[in-house]
């Protein structure tokens, strides 16, 4: 009859150390807070911007951007599909990704393919036109790290659009 209480006594210990474990990873300062990591974002592409003396246009949602070559005809719009090139970094110059020498990349507009800052992004481009995006984490990725991507990470986007159907 002891042997039986002494288990249920470490049994009952085992769960509230698991349960005390568990709840201390949920400190006040783990919580993630966009509004924060969006200022922290916007400082450091405001940051990277001034020691590479680049001058990059600013869209309300926060997204910079440098159309570095004119295309022709209308923007990308809601629904629209878009063919692209793209190579993506973060912002130390480390490439995550690309199509640059393999098949063209296609989405369509605000559907949910792609992260939100290449809805906005290519919506301020047309046909033939060559950009550099750089959008906060909070448009891009968010708080979740991927594959050669940190959580909270900035990414920049060198993008060609090909065509806009």
């Amino acid at each position: 009859m002891k042997e039986f209480n002494s288990m249920k006594v470490v049994k009952a210990l085992l769960i509230f150390g698991m349960i005390a474990l568990a709840m201390s990873g949920c400190k006040k300062d783990d919580v993630y807070d966009a509004e924060e990591q969006f200022i922290r974002d916007t400082t450091l592409i405001e940051q990277f911007l001034d020691q590479n003396n680049l001058v990059a246009q600013t869209h309300s949602s926060g997204l910079r951007y440098i159309i570095t070559s004119e295309g022709e005809g209308p923007n990308a719009a809601f629904g629209n599909s878009v063919e692209v090139k793209f190579t993506g970094y973060l912002l130390d110059g480390t490439e995550f990704d690309t199509n640059e020498g393999q098949g063209d990349f296609f989405f369509v507009v605000d559907r949910g393919d792609v992260i939100r800052g290449w809805d906005i992004g290519f919506k301020l481009l047309n046909k033939g036109a060559t950009a550099t995006l750089f959008i906060p984490s909070t448009l891009g990725f968010g708080n979740t790290a991927r594959t050669k991507i940190p959580a909270n990470s900035v990414v920049v986007f060198d993008v060609r659009v090909l065509s806009i159907r």
